[in-house]
């Protein structure tokens, strides 16, 4: 049962969870409403919450039933939060939303408080990669590189068995080269070059892959001998 409801969840795009947001307007507008009503909204919002993480851990157990099984190599790195980035990203957005709120007020039929609320809160969520940067998770097991982004509405989980991979090199991103950027924020050029085998690319979307772990040297210890690129 615990399978089939972890293919279900992994089967539904995250554009349609993505949209629980939209709740938190109606939450702050309902707010002088019956307790009851407004109650809805907010579980509406804990549910899509709820539903991404479990999207989340999901996709985490199939790979590592599928590529681990019987506590096999599995070696996880997540970039942390941006925290020195998303505080500023944060007090500009309460500064524009409190001058917003300021001119607006009165005009929409809600108080200035609510006003205020529903943007900065529908921003943090709505648009909540600008604030936090993409959940990113690179997962090293015995046959290959696991990489999961969530990128606003869109998600990416790709496995690339290591078959697949020609080498992988230390580099600084470049824009202009026909590289797939996956990584928790776009503004940290260091990271992994991955260059697949095929001249096709790893897919038709994929040519060649950038990465940006955490500890970018402990997971090239963890890379198999013949992957391990010059520092």
């Amino acid at each position: 049962m615990k399978l089939f409801l972890d293919r279900f969840i992994l089967s539904v795009p995250r554009l349609y969870i993505k949209q629980f947001p939209y709740a938190w307007i109606v939450f702050i507008a309902l707010w002088t409403w019956p307790l009851n009503i407004s109650v809805i909204f907010l579980f509406i919002i804990l549910l899509g919450m709820w539903l991404l993480r479990w999207q989340y851990t999901a996709w985490m157990r199939k790979l590592r039933n599928t590529y681990a099984p019987e506590d096999g190599k599995f070696y996880i790195d997540r970039p942390p939060l941006p925290l020195g980035r998303a505080a500023q990203s944060i007090a500009i957005l309460l500064a524009l939303s409190g001058l917003i709120t300021f001119f607006l007020q009165g005009q929409l039929g809600l108080a200035p408080w609510q006003f205020f609320l529903i943007l900065v809160g529908f921003s943090l969520m709505y648009r909540d990669r600008i604030f936090f940067g993409s959940p990113t998770t690179y997962v090293i097991t015995a046959s290959g590189i696991g990489v999961y982004v969530a990128s606003g509405h869109l998600d990416y989980r790709l496995f690339l068995n290591f078959n697949e991979i020609a080498r992988i090199e230390r580099r600084a991103y470049q824009k202009d080269q026909d590289w797939s950027f996956l990584a928790r924020t776009p503004h940290i050029k260091d990271g992994l070059l991955l260059i697949p085998k095929s001249p096709n690319g790893f897919s038709k979307l994929v040519m060649n892959l950038f990465i940006v772990p955490k500890d970018i040297e402990k997971f090239l210890e963890q890379l198999p001998y013949g992957f391990k690129p010059a520092l």
